[in-house]
């Protein structure tokens, strides 16, 4: 399947339109799939943790899932945990942090809500994940 995948993404450079992607099977940026998954990940957490709030039909989330990779594979590899939560999957989730767009940003700095980011910024997100690391 991963030769599959490569193929697809091969051909998506050549083509006229754009194809979009979730997070690759290496897991740079790991899916929560339960309230009690994001406790015992994120909260005790004493890093810099960025956790996307996405939904799956949002074309602006699509959009920003490649730039996240990158931001977790990269630039802020071994400084921050990237996650991503389904919003109609985790609505209990969603309704603790108060997401009411998508995409959301939540990051968390010491198991805290340090800022959101709300919509496809990834300027804004580099900013903040920037200030709180210098924090």
């Amino acid at each position: 399947m991963f030769a599959l995948r490569n193929t697809a993404l091969q051909f998506s450079r050549t083509s006229t339109s754009r194809f979009f992607s979730t997070s690759t099977s290496r897991l740079a940026v790991k899916e929560l799939t339960s309230f009690q998954d994001f406790k015992k990940e994120v909260l005790p957490n004493k890093k810099v943790s960025l956790v996307d709030f996405y939904a799956t039909w949002c074309g602006p989330c699509k959009q920003m899932a490649p730039l996240l990779e990158n931001f977790s594979e990269n630039a802020y590899k071994d400084n921050v945990d990237f996650y991503k939560v389904d919003v109609d999957q985790q609505s209990d989730l969603s309704v603790e942090y108060g997401i009411t767009a998508m995409p959301t940003f939540v990051i968390f700095k010491d198991g805290e809500v340090f800022y959101k980011v709300v919509g496809a910024n990834p300027q804004g997100i580099k900013q903040v994940l920037d200030a709180a690391l210098k924090e």
